[in-house]
């Protein structure tokens, strides 16, 4: 019989969650969503579940649905911090789970892409 392959469990990390209305989620935390500290929670807390990894979800998308100002949706959270940086500054503060951010690459040269993933493999030591 040969040996199975470990089995990885990760997390998707995006925004206050995956649904467009988890904000509303009494326990969401909606106010530090633009905070470092509630990111650290998060990954540290998935650390302590024994997870392997986590992404972490980047993306580019418009504040508003209209071109000639914002709108009035309350429907979802708009608006996030960049992947790679959550990824910077969660990494000296774990020990073992792995930080894969979700880049989009429509946007951003490829080679400041590669500069930045270089740069959390540094502060993170691998």
């Amino acid at each position: 019989m040969t040996p199975r392959p470990p089995l990885h469990l990760a997390l998707a990390l995006d925004g206050a969650g995956w649904h467009p209305a988890a904000w509303r989620e009494p326990r969401a935390r909606t106010a530090e969503l633009l905070d470092a500290r509630y990111w650290t929670d998060l990954v540290q807390e998935a650390e302590r579940g024994l997870l392997d990894f986590v992404t972490i979800e980047d993306s580019l998308g418009l504040q508003s649905d209209r071109f000639d100002g914002p709108d009035d949706r309350t429907d979802r959270v708009r608006g996030r911090l960049d992947a790679v940086l959550i990824a910077a500054r969660v990494a000296p503060l774990t020990s073992r789970i792995g930080l894969v951010p979700s880049i989009i690459a429509g946007h951003t040269e490829p080679f400041h892409i590669s500069k930045a993933i270089a740069t959390l493999d540094y502060v993170s030591s691998g």
